[in-house]
């Protein structure tokens, strides 16, 4: 019997000396891993995220598509998707087969029921704090989009342009300047300094309590930035078709400290990725399509392609249409705990074409999640080496999530 890659994938050890074997074959070290610095430059989905908004909007037609449903003895729950403001029911054990070195996961599988999506939602410590690095920089572009569409629901963001208040640099559009903080492409100013503007637009205790208005948890910390100073002093966002200032910066105090949960961030990336599907109940504050659409492109630029890898690793990657991959990365040493820590928001969704194979509909298959791992450092070992086991190791964690998810096996 041909056992096929997804089979094959069950075999977790065998997966992960693979990557690791990858890691030492392309020379990677803590600098330049061989998952988290891929580059999109090297993913067959770059020419796919012209096209990831329209993909975000389809929904199963019954016929030729439906949607993933866990069976009904499952003992996960298929719940509504929460109201803005308030915590959903995160299963504690679902994950428990996540290896150790993950110390903080959330995961929310969507389903399509009667065309609105519905969610399980699976945690291991989901909403234990702690520092999220720079997948936290996600936070003010949603924050933005929110603010703006508010005041005016008709703005389109990607007509809108960053204008230094000081008259020092030139006009920026936003989707560029959110697109280099991505995908580090460092040829205008640092990811750091860009994401230090992007938090500009609100006070600290504005953008923490906007935070906690939308995901419900009200334990979180984000009044910090990420060790450079903002690339304009005095940003401002004009909009260049209403041809007027939109949102200017807002007073800047002490910075204090970032810290979220697994939950917050994979609860924003499902908001994100299935805002067109969520009744508005659930939907981020003002936040309109024409907007946000603009954040899921520049997010369809992460360098970290551990998503890219499993579905590869999975041999899935001939057999599904319509992927979306947006993701945002985290990575850094902490010296007063002594460790190093790699962080991976993504939303993944496809429509899985296997079962049109015996005559049946295709799938679409769709998750958030994220993975907080980290090593302790000691002198025993290199960074290097622990750098990148702990690469190879969140990318072994992806696959086994998607190859759940694509077996259908979480329940």
């Amino acid at each position: 019997m041909n056992l096929t890659s997804l089979e094959l994938a069950k075999d977790r050890s065998r997966i992960f000396k693979n990557y690791l074997q990858t890691e030492i074959d392309v020379n990677a070290n803590s600098e330049k891993l061989a998952f988290l610095d891929r580059g999109i430059q090297n993913s067959i989905y770059q020419k796919e995220i012209k096209n990831y908004p329209d993909y975000l909007k389809q929904k199963p037609d019954g016929i030729k598509v439906i949607s993933y449903s866990p069976p009904a003895n499952s003992p996960l729950k298929l719940n509504l998707f929460p109201s803005l403001g308030e915590l959903p029911q995160i299963n504690p054990q679902a994950l428990n087969f996540l290896h150790e070195d993950i110390k903080q996961a959330c995961v929310c599988i969507g389903t399509f029921v009667g065309g609105k999506i519905q969610a399980q939602w699976l945690g291991k410590n989901a909403l234990t704090t702690g520092e999220f690095w720079s997948a936290t920089k996600i936070i003010p572009l949603l924050n933005i989009v929110s603010q703006l569409n508010t005041k005016y629901p008709d703005c389109d963001i990607d007509n809108c342009v960053i204008r230094d208040g000081n008259g020092q640099k030139h006009d920026l559009y936003f989707y560029d300047l959110a697109k280099h903080m991505i995908s580090y492409t460092e040829n205008i100013a640092s990811s750091n300094s860009l994401a230090a503007m992007f938090k500009r637009f609100d006070t600290r205790t504005g953008l923490e309590q906007w935070l906690k208005q939308t995901t419900g948890n009200n334990d979180v910390t984000f009044q910090g930035d990420y060790g450079d100073i903002s690339y304009l002093s005095n940003p401002k966002i004009f909009d260049l078709s209403k041809k007027q200032v939109l949102l200017t910066a807002a007073e800047n105090s002490r910075e204090q400290n970032n810290s979220v949960s697994a939950y917050d961030l994979t609860r924003l990336i499902s908001m994100l990725g299935w805002h067109f599907h969520l009744e508005q109940r659930s939907r981020m504050k003002g936040s309109q399509w024409s907007s946000l659409e603009s954040i899921v492109r520049a997010m369809g630029h992460d360098t970290a392609r551990y998503a890219d890898v499993a579905i590869k690793t999975l041999g899935m990657d001939s057999l599904i249409s319509a992927p979306v991959i947006i993701s945002k990365l985290g990575y850094g040493v902490s010296s007063r705990r002594g460790t190093i820590e790699t962080v991976y928001v993504a939303l993944v969704r496809f429509v899985d074409d296997r079962p049109k194979a015996t005559g049946k509909p295709a799938k679409l298959r769709t998750l958030a999640l994220t993975l907080r791992a980290e090593k302790v450092l000691d002198g025993s070992s290199s960074g290097d080496r622990k750098a990148i086991e702990l690469d190879a190791r969140v990318a072994a964690e992806v696959t086994e999530i998607l190859r759940r998810l694509c077996a259908e096996e979480f329940a």
